[in-house]
C-alpha cells in the first residue's frame, strides 16, 4: 500500500475512506474495497455499507469540527469491519480527520456510527440498539 489510509468525515454526509486495505462484514467476509469510497453513516442507504446519497433526501445532519489528523499507533492491516445492525469497527493505522478532544480515535479498535442516531457523531454511542437500526 503506497498511500496512507484515512477517513474523512463529511458534514451531513458519508465517511470518505481512502486507501483502505480490507472491508469485512460481521461474518468476516470481505467486501469490495476501492481506492476511494464513501461509507454510509446516515443509516438510510439501500446499498449498505456504501453510501447511495440517501443522506441528501432524509435530512441527515452532522457537523464535525475538523482538526489535525488522529493517527493510530498500530501498524497492522487497515480494516473496517461492518457489524450487522451496528457500527463500523475501525482498526489499524488509519488517520481520522476530525477534532477528537476526547481521544476516542486513539483506541484500537474504535467504533463509528452508521445508524445516523448517535449523539456523539461520528462515534457510536449505542443508539443503533434504541432505534432498532437494521441492515435490511
Amino acid at each position: 500500500m503506497s498511500e496512507k489510509c484515512c477517513i474523512n468525515v463529511f458534514d451531513d454526509g458519508p465517511l470518505g475512506v481512502e486507501e483502505l486495505e480490507k472491508l469485512t462484514n460481521s461474518n468476516g467476509e470481505e467486501l469490495e474495497v476501492k481506492r476511494k469510497m464513501a461509507l454510509c453513516r446516515c443509516g438510510a442507504s439501500q446499498n449498505k455499507p456504501y453510501c447511495d446519497g440517501s443522506h441528501k433526501k432524509n435530512g441527515f445532519s452532522s457537523k464535525i469540527e475538523k482538526a489535525g489528523n488522529n493517527e493510530q499507533d498500530d501498524d497492522g492491516t487497515t480494516e473496517i469491519r461492518v457489524f450487522i445492525d451496528g457500527p463500523y469497527e475501525v482498526s489499524g493505522n488509519i488517520e481520522l480527520n476530525i477534532n477528537d478532544e476526547m481521544g476516542l480515535s486513539k483506541d484500537n479498535p474504535y467504533y463509528l456510527c452508521r445508524c445516523g442516531a448517535s449523539e456523539n457523531k461520528p462515534f457510536c454511542d449505542g443508539s443503533h440498539k434504541k432505534t432498532n437500526f437494521s441492515d435490511e
